[in-house]
């Protein structure tokens, strides 16, 4: 019976194609869209987890600003603008001695500039003043020379380490090591080349140079707040790092038990905690329009059902009186229609992923595929055809066989 009812649904869909794509629509749009954007939100969220990971889970910056807050809390925002204190490199020091669960503290200033050496440019290269903790801070990898030393960073020494994206326009693979090049108007020697740390979005991670912090703050100035860099020793222990900091930059800045706090701490978990609120909203969001695109699929799937119980009254009419029951007439017409639901379903599915390749290929958005979804597709689209399959096959099993014969 099953197979039959399936058969019988193939054929009707053969014998009215136009009729056919227009009963699907509704459910391979919402199928479709549902597919598609979690397949790119699954990506983005996979995407931020594995960035946070490589960052360091375990790490987290003490700021003047968190400009997070630019999104999930504007007035909050706007008065750390206008309240909070800048934080110093004295500021640094008294961290590195009052949080026991870090491992390392170190300072963190940046600055966008262009580079240049001889007759080649870079434009709009970070420039970032860093003490010696930053390899361990920031995960970073030597492709060749070495890293920034602390005599370096006490003397203020004018030497560089290169992000690839440097390395690569301005000594086009040519050694760099003992070079000189131009970091905005001072010349500085190159010491080092990070490895190549890919991209964000389609956005290259490679555009820096780091310089000590003292040499930073001689050509920039120190008037300007830095951050701080704090990981703790542990990943189990960055509670706890997070709270010693806390304390002691409230002691640092004298302030009291019912005072707010002058600075700002942030955590990747705060990051992947906004990512999943706004990708949740879009989700929820999606789900509303959806519900209605299938709504309409079904109501659509109704009407052509019944459509099908008018063109084959007499049909019915003969299988009653070879001795068809009411349960067989029904089974026969939900078999149906639940195959040209779950048809859409299916052509929903293959059409979301599809474009959800397309828009990664030509995008820097990341997709994958969530077995979830399509286990969601297809009960969803199995529902409706159940749900909006029942009036029709009722309607169906009640015909009278006598007039049902006699219909022409």
């Amino acid at each position: 019976m099953l197979i039959e009812g399936v058969r019988i649904a193939v054929n009707a869909l053969l014998d009215n194609k136009l009729r056919t794509f227009l009963t699907l629509l509704g459910n391979i749009v919402g199928t479709m869209s549902v597919i598609a954007v979690v397949s790119l939100i699954g990506g983005v969220d996979d995407y931020i987890r594995e960035e946070v990971a490589h960052e360091g889970s375990n790490v987290f910056t003490v700021e003047r600003i968190n400009f997070l807050e630019a999104i999930t809390d504007l007035d909050k925002f706007l008065d750390a603008i206008a309240r909070n204190k800048k934080i110093t490199i004295e500021d640094v020091d008294y961290l590195r001695e009052n949080v026991p669960s870090a491992s390392s503290v170190g300072a963190a200033a940046d600055r966008r500039v262009s580079m240049s050496y001889r007759d080649k440019w870079v434009d709009r290269v970070e420039v970032r003043g860093r003490s010696v903790q930053y390899p361990i801070l920031e995960n970073i990898d030597i492709f060749t020379g070495r890293h920034l030393s602390q005599l370096e960073i006490m003397r203020s020494n004018k030497v560089a380490v290169i992000g690839w994206d440097v390395y690569k326009n301005l000594f086009a693979g040519r050694n760099p090591i003992g070079k000189t090049l131009k970091i905005g108007r001072e010349h500085f020697e190159v010491i080092g080349v990070v490895e190549d740390q890919g991209t964000v979005f389609g956005e290259s991670k490679n555009r820096f140079a780091y310089i000590p912090i003292t040499r930073f703050f001689k050509i920039y100035g120190s008037r300007e707040s830095i951050a701080v860099k704090i990981k703790a020793a542990d990943v189990a222990l960055l509670g706890s790092a997070v709270e010693e900091a806390e304390i002691a930059m409230r002691i640092r800045h004298k302030l009291h038990p019912t005072d707010k706090s002058d600075f700002s701490i942030t955590t990747s978990k705060q990051l992947v905690s906004l990512w999943e609120n706004i990708s949740g909203s879009i989700f929820k969001a999606l789900i509303f329009l959806v519900s209605i695109a299938l709504v309409v699929g079904g109501v659509v799937l109704m009407n052509v059902m019944l459509v099908s119980v008018t063109e084959r009254t007499r049909e019915i009419g003969i299988r009653k009186a070879l001795g068809a029951t009411r349960l067989n007439i029904i089974w026969q017409f939900i078999v149906e229609s639940i195959t040209l639901s779950l048809l859409g379903g299916v052509i929903g599915i293959v059409v979301g992923f599809t474009i959800a390749a397309i828009i990664s290929i030509v995008s820097p958005l990341p997709y994958s595929i969530a077995p979830w979804s399509i286990v969601a597709g297809l009960t969803v689209t199995f529902l409706i055809g159940v749900i909006f399959g029942t009036y029709p096959a009722n309607k169906a099993s009640k015909l009278d066989p006598v007039v049902a014969l006699h219909h022409e």
